[in-house]
């Protein structure tokens, strides 16, 4: 029988014979198929204590002594192949098939599928959309510059400053027409001071326009400032919606992630002491059948009949393959989903496969056993 590498923080049956089997060289470990660090210091323990690479991972080499060391132990107990006195053919089955130690049931194994396949789901870490825009956007806001205010950059005051110097311009040359005429013609100095007068006027005019367009230009300056602070504001609520979304699918992850490693763990746990109560069964109907014979029977020692062909699938097997399928389809996951049914297809019921091809369906993704 193999076994796979094993570290802490792993979980599974592997880990239940693991802990089994170090027990045997007195260790004393909860056998609840998690690799903490009590099981880990356990096997850093009995690498150095066996000359083994010392890295606290049960690989083959681990595996390999500590497999080796039982056989030498349990040389004269029953493995299937050897004969007990007093013991029947069938409870010698039964008794080597419990010794060779704990296999998770399917419910453990599809539960253990659904946890993983939750898993595959994790959402990544926050990244929001709107942080490049909220940084640029508050560079443009600090690096604004205060208000001023210059005339000739303005292009409405221009357009007023060329208006009002044209009709100046025209006013000045009636007025010095006008006083060239009452002259007989000729320009004169009060002329031209008269026609000076007429254009200082409109200049005048002018200059009383101008707090007019510096207050013009100061609201477009603070509409536009309130514009900047209201597209900065709205941003930040976007931000949070945003953010509050990606909590609330994380928090609902986490509980679904709770949810499947408490149904998993209680199979486990249950499954486990089943496999401790059978082992305990046939051990003790084994020493009764040997007290009762007084060693006149004496077991075949012959392999049994083959295997029957494999129950089909609990209802909570299936329930829990069928939520683990639908999560990696969920998440885009296809192959996983489809190798999860493959795998199981032949321990499937005709209702069970024609649920899981439905499932398949739901998500456009065609599936026929």
């Amino acid at each position: 029988m193999g076994y796979r590498k094993l570290w802490r923080g792993t979980y599974g049956g592997d880990v239940y014979e693991l802990q089994r089997k170090l027990n045997q060289h007195g260790y004393n470990l909860d056998v609840d198929g998690g690799y903490g660090v009590k099981t880990q210091a356990a096997v850093f323990d009995y690498q150095r204590k066996n000359g083994l690479a010392v890295d606290g991972v049960a690989g083959d080499e681990t595996w390999g002594s500590l497999l080796a060391r039982e056989q030498a132990i349990q040389k004269g107990n029953s493995t299937g192949k050897q004969v007990l006195a007093g013991v029947s053919d069938e409870t010698m089955d039964r008794l080597a098939g419990l010794e060779q130690g704990y296999t998770p049931s399917d419910s453990v194994l599809a539960a253990e599928a659904e946890r993983q396949s939750i898993e595959a789901l994790q959402p990544g870490e926050y990244s929001s959309a709107f942080d490049e825009q909220l940084k640029t956007l508050y560079e443009q806001m600090e690096s604004r510059p205060e208000f001023s205010y210059n005339p000739e950059e303005d292009a409405t005051y221009q357009r007023y400053a060329q208006l009002y110097r044209q009709e100046g311009q025209g006013a000045m040359e009636d007025t010095l027409g006008k006083t060239a005429a009452l002259s007989g013609g000729y320009e004169s100095s009060y002329a031209q001071t008269a026609a000076q007068q007429s254009y200082q006027q409109y200049l005048e005019r002018l200059a009383q326009l101008v707090p007019q367009f510096q207050e013009q230009a100061r609201d477009v300056y603070d509409r536009q400032g309130a514009a900047m602070k209201d597209r900065y504001e709205a941003l930040q609520k976007e931000k949070a919606e945003e953010y509050r979304q990606w909590r609330d699918k994380k928090d609902l992850w986490q509980k679904e992630m709770a949810q499947a490693q408490s149904r998993y763990e209680d199979l486990r746990d249950q499954d486990y002491k089943n496999y401790a109560l059978m082992l305990k069964y046939f051990q003790d109907k084994a020493a009764a059948e040997q007290r009762a014979s007084d060693g006149m029977r004496v077991n075949s020692g012959k392999a049994s009949a083959p295997a029957a062909k494999q129950a089909s699938l609990s209802s909570t097997a299936s329930d829990s393959l069928e939520r683990a399928m639908g999560n990696y389809l969920k998440g885009g996951d296809e192959d996983a989903a489809r190798t999860l049914a493959e795998k199981y297809a032949d321990r499937m019921t005709p209702a069970q496969k024609r649920k899981v091809e439905n499932l398949f369906g739901k998500f456009g993704v065609a599936m026929a056993f």
